[in-house]
């Protein structure tokens, strides 16, 4: 899971979601109901290839994606890519080149870029030479399948 092994979050939105999980690049992410400064964690071990991290604000509409903070982890074992979405300005631990371990505290949760409220939008992307990056189906390690996750399930 995204965020510490002590910790229970709802789900609330999943796969195909009618808020803004219905393209190729997002169909699979799930959003968690992390409140601001809760804790994000990485999922797999892997290395950082980006952080985007200046942006404070947020908005309902769709004018707001592109003002995301957010974190791409590279995962070489599986040659998958996650990414930790609505992170609080300034609020990365890591830095693009380090290599991350599976559980670590990467960030901090809020609200930015395309959202009304807190939350961490975790997705999943494998390469595709058409499209670059596309969302594909998660499963956890813990046993949770990602066609399993819908709305207000708790993890």
């Amino acid at each position: 899971m995204p965020f510490p092994k002590n910790r229970s979050y709802k789900v609330i939105q999943s796969y195909n979601g009618s808020h803004s999980h219905n393209t190729d690049y997002s169909r699979y992410a799930i959003d968690f109901s992390l409140k601001i400064n809760d804790t994000v964690c990485n999922a797999a071990d892997g290395y950082v290839v980006g952080v985007i991290k200046d942006y404070q604000l947020a908005g309902g509409t769709e004018d707001w994606v592109d003002y995301s903070n957010f974190i791409t982890i590279y995962h070489p074992k599986s040659g998958l890519y996650t990414q930790y979405v609505h992170l609080i300005k300034n609020g990365s631990f890591v830095k693009v080149g380090e290599t991350v371990v599976k559980g670590q505290p990467i960030g901090l949760s809020v609200m930015t870029g395309y959202t009304t409220i807190p939350h961490l939008h975790f997705n999943v992307l494998k390469p595709n030479k058409k499209e670059g990056l596309v969302s594909t189906d998660i499963e956890f390690e813990e046993g949770y399948k990602g066609t399993e996750l819908t709305e207000n399930t708790t993890v």
